[in-house]
């Protein structure tokens, strides 16, 4: 009888435990607006990396070094995504017709992806190139 007893008691702690971390999880799981942020701030160091080696095209380095994080804002606003589980959370990246979980949220924290890499970047450093070669007058193309 008393091990019985023991045995529930034990049981009913961890249906304790449990719950108070369901709860844990789900009021601190992040706001998308934290994903945004360390994914922007990802983002800017994996470009500033890319465009040092890319310094030989003008353009490109050009403006990335005048308006850098008013482009990666603008990326941002228009191409991440957080997909929310009410425990936890991901951020999702779309770019070139493709979905990629680029980052976890949990408990306050996002955790961002390492592969957020220069392939990636060297996509992004194209189209903004395009982006700024297409919003010049034609006479400096």
């Amino acid at each position: 009888m008393k091990n019985k007893r023991n045995r529930n008691r034990s049981g009913g702690i961890f249906l304790v435990i449990f719950v108070v971390m369901l709860l844990i999880a789900y009021f601190t799981n992040p706001k998308e607006e934290v994903h945004k942020e360390m994914l922007k701030i990802r983002l800017m160091e994996v470009l500033d990396e890319t465009m040092l080696e890319r310094q030989d095209d003008v353009i490109a380095y050009s403006a990335w070094k005048l308006a850098g994080r008013q482009m990666v804002e603008t990326f941002a606003d228009n191409y991440i995504s957080v997909d929310n589980y009410f425990l936890f959370s991901l951020t999702r990246l779309h770019w070139d017709g493709e979905s990629y979980i680029a980052g976890i949220g949990g408990f306050r924290k996002v955790y961002i992806t390492k592969q957020l890499n220069s392939e990636l970047a060297e996509k992004m450093i194209d189209n903004i190139e395009n982006l700024v070669i297409d919003s010049l007058p034609d006479f400096l193309k």
